[in-house]
């Protein structure tokens, strides 16, 4: 019996049969091994997938000549902060040199104060005269608050220019310092008389604010 059976399942492996489990369901279909793509593997089919690739934008440079030219524009000007001081209402003034009354014709000079906010003179400012007159170069200096200059009044100043007088026309200009140098008035011309009664020139500042 038992010799018989191992005839018998020899001849069934020769037949080239398979055993199939009983458990298998009797609904099943064979899957094809042999192709990727098996109707029972609709899931599993791959999708085509594409990829978007940005393409760069190519910038050309406008190399256009305008067909009209910018205007050209003005360049600001700058002017100059105003001096603390000015020349005071009045002045110049051409009178006779009462200050020197023995020397007459043969003085010239110019003389005045420099006043402040309060109408106050101010001593130790520095006036330069200068100037050309032919061939003479004029560079004279004078300080505010000398004794020489009481006659004027506080704080006066006096600068003889000539022994004598003589008519000029802005040829000489006045300008008042302070003891570092620094301008505190613009420089101002001023005119010569030549006139005997006219030889004392009054020049006053004040405080421009």
């Amino acid at each position: 019996m038992k010799k018989n059976l191992i005839i018998l399942l020899s001849a069934f492996l020769l037949s080239g049969c398979y055993l199939i489990p009983e458990n298998l369901p009797a609904s099943s279909t064979p899957i094809d091994v042999t192709s990727p793509l098996s109707e029972a593997t609709d899931s599993l089919e791959p999708r085509e997938t594409r990829i978007t690739i940005p393409t760069a934008t190519l910038m050309v440079a406008d190399t256009s000549i305008p067909t009209e030219l910018p205007t050209e524009t003005s360049t600001p000007q700058f002017t100059a902060a105003p001096f603390p001081f000015v020349l005071q209402s009045g002045t110049p003034a051409y009178i006779e040199n009462f200050a020197h009354p023995s020397e007459g014709c043969d003085w010239l000079g110019i003389a005045g104060q420099v006043f402040d906010g309060d109408g106050k003179p101010l001593l130790n400012k520095i006036v330069m005269v200068t100037g050309k007159i032919g061939e003479d170069v004029l560079e004279i200096v004078g300080v505010t608050g000398i004794p020489e200059a009481d006659i004027y009044g506080p704080g006066g100043f006096e600068i003889q220019i000539a022994d004598h007088v003589f008519a000029s026309e802005k040829a000489l200009t006045i300008q008042v310092f302070n003891l570092d140098g620094i301008p505190i008035t613009d420089s101002i011309s001023f005119d010569t008389i030549a006139d005997c009664g006219k030889n004392l020139i009054i020049i006053n500042y004040q405080s421009a604010e």
